[in-house]
Parts: C-alpha cells; structure tokens; sequence
C-alpha cells in the first residue's frame, strides 16, 4: 500500500494519567488515535507548556485531570480552585496565544453532573445550574469561562459532562466504593443516611464512546454524557449487600431530590446507550 494512501492517526494529548475514565478510553481506542501522556501536576504551568511545545503534533487534548471528591475539595477549597478551574483556563489561554500549535485543533474538558442544581426533572444541559457543593462550583466556574469565551478561541473546546459512573479503580469519596467499605466493615449493621433518591449512572462503554463521539466530530460546548435512567440509591446497597448480608439501617425515609439527566443532544449527534443494566457494572 502506498504512503500517501495510509491515513495517519489523530494524535490524543492527555492530562490525568492516573484518572481511571483516562486509563479507560486509552485502552478503549489506542488502535484508533496516538496517544500522548502528561505525567506532571496541571498546577505547573511551566512544565505543562514545555510538554506540549515538545509535542506539537498533538490534534487533540483532553483535560482529565482534576480533584473529584467532593469531600477533598469541601476541605481544600483552594487546591480544588486552583485544579479544577484556574490550571485549566491557563492552559486554554497558553495554547490559544501560542502560534506553534498548527495541527491542534479540539481541547475537550470533563465536567459533572453536580454543576446543576439536584431536581425531580431531567437535567438538559440548558437547566439551572446550582451546585452543592465546592466540587461542582470549580466544575462550574471552568465551564461558565469556556462558554462565555468559545468565540476567542482558535480551535473548538468541548464539555463532556459525565454522570454518575462507577469503575472498581475508584477511590473513596464516591458513593458504590463508601458503600462496599461500610458494608465490609466487622459489624452486622450498616447505617446510611439521608441517600433516598435517585441517580443516573453511565457505563464506562458508554462513558468512552461519549467522548470518541465529542471527538470525531468536534462538538462544541456542553454534552451530556448519562444513562438517561434513574437508580434508586438504597436499591444499590441491597444488591450489594447480597455478598456481605448485612443488617441494612436507612436513616431518615424522607425522599431528596434526585440527580437524573437527559442525554438528547449527544443522542442527536449519533451517539446511543447501549448498557442497559447498570448492575451489571456492580457484578464486574
């Protein structure tokens, strides 16, 4: 086959090489793109720009780096600022003024669902955000910055608001992980609270194929990637709890509001669910 003929692979640069929705769609898609990794702090402004000034055949950045905790950032609210809104602006800025970035065209950032104030609706990606949390006002701040300056900037910068998801390399401070390590605890009852209502949770598969989606065809500003399908909470637990057989205590049965999302817009644009049992993620 002649040279000229062989389609040369889009060149992926990413941030969070410990972030394991990373770590997934680079397993995911390594035959499809060329993938390059930043190993270094996003804070490191200096550092970061070296890395990609010596890489300038990258076409695409994904910015998965970030502090997804809500816990950790309640605690280190400035840190939280400083990873999840302030370096990645930076960044945009660095890469918007420098003129050697010829090949590069799609900057990608991943944000949450805790942007948006919780409802009994489902959440577009047009409703009102108000978050709950310091976590989910970084998030907002960055995507507010990218919406409101996506006109300055020379290549096309997405959003890729990611819903619930669980993946067994998950750290503690998300909801199934809390749940396994009360559940694993040596006692015969696990008390959970105020946790009645319901959430969308994504598959990983569908998560990668959201963002391969964002990527082939440069979508522009906010996406919703979700399952569109509510979970109860305590229906989690139970399940679960299948392994561990524990007493279950649920304090206070009084229904909070939920955090369900609408996929629509991504749908619109070729992208289907295609994990319809979420539990068969948990059995995984």
């Amino acid at each position: 086959m002649k040279k000229h003929l062989i389609k040369k692979k889009i060149v992926v640069g990413y941030l969070g090489s410990n972030s394991v929705l990373a770590l997934s769609f680079k397993k995911k898609y390594f035959k499809q793109f060329s993938f390059k990794t930043y190993h270094g702090d996003i804070t490191n402004l200096k550092k970061i720009s070296s890395w990609i000034k010596k890489n300038t055949d990258i076409n695409v950045l994904i910015n998965f780096a970030a502090i997804t905790s809500p816990k950790i950032c309640e605690k280190f609210k400035k840190k939280a600022k400083e990873v999840n809104y302030s370096s990645v602006v930076k960044l945009l800025n660095f890469m918007n003024k420098d003129k050697k970035f010829d090949n590069f065209y799609y900057f990608l950032c991943i944000s949450t669902s805790h942007v948006f104030k919780k409802s009994n609706l489902k959440l577009k990606e047009n409703s009102e955000k108000k978050p709950s949390n310091y976590y989910g006002k970084s998030k907002l701040a960055l995507e507010k910055y990218i919406l409101n300056n996506q006109n300055k900037f020379k290549f096309d910068v997405g959003i890729a608001r990611i819903f619930n998801y669980y993946n067994h390399g998950l750290k503690n401070g998300f909801f199934i992980n809390d749940v396994v390590k009360k559940l694993k605890e040596n006692k015969n009852t696990a008390t959970f609270y105020n946790i009645n209502s319901y959430r969308d949770f994504v598959s990983m598969e569908d998560i990668n194929k959201g963002l391969f989606k964002m990527i082939s065809l440069k979508l522009k500003n906010d996406y919703n990637i979700c399952s569109g399908q509510k979970i109860y909470l305590p229906s989690i637990i139970y399940f679960l709890n299948k392994k561990f057989k524990k007493k279950i205590i649920i304090v206070n049965n009084k229904i909070n509001y939920n955090l369900l999302g609408s996929n629509s817009k991504l749908k619109s644009k070729g992208w289907n669910v295609t994990q319809k049992n979420f539990f068969n993620e948990l059995r995984k």
